[in-house]
């Protein structure tokens, strides 16, 4: 469920840029010119994301950004802990 409500507000957000295919990145993401609608695309993603990740909102993207690079960094150490380990070869002199 998680997965697929996911999919749907990343979707919304793709939707709602083709909308303004007029505008490049850098003028859709103008922070003082995002059009409304994305920004409460975004908005949804945020919201969802802060939902999955923690019991509250988050109040800065900075925090949200850090919790989940620490998320990630935990995920790749516990999977490389498990990989098994790489022989090495050899140079042959």
């Amino acid at each position: 469920m998680t997965k697929e409500k996911l999919t749907e507000v990343a979707l919304r957000v793709l939707d709602v840029r083709e909308y303004h295919c007029e505008k490049t990145l850098a003028e859709l993401y103008d922070p003082d010119n995002m059009p409304d609608d994305l920004r409460e695309a975004h908005a949804g993603v945020d919201a969802l994301v802060d939902s999955i990740y923690s019991k509250k909102p988050y109040e800065a993207d900075e925090q949200r950004l850090s919790d989940l690079f620490a998320m990630y960094e935990r995920m790749t150490a516990e999977e490389a802990a498990k990989a098994p380990a790489k022989k090495s070869r050899k140079a042959a002199k």
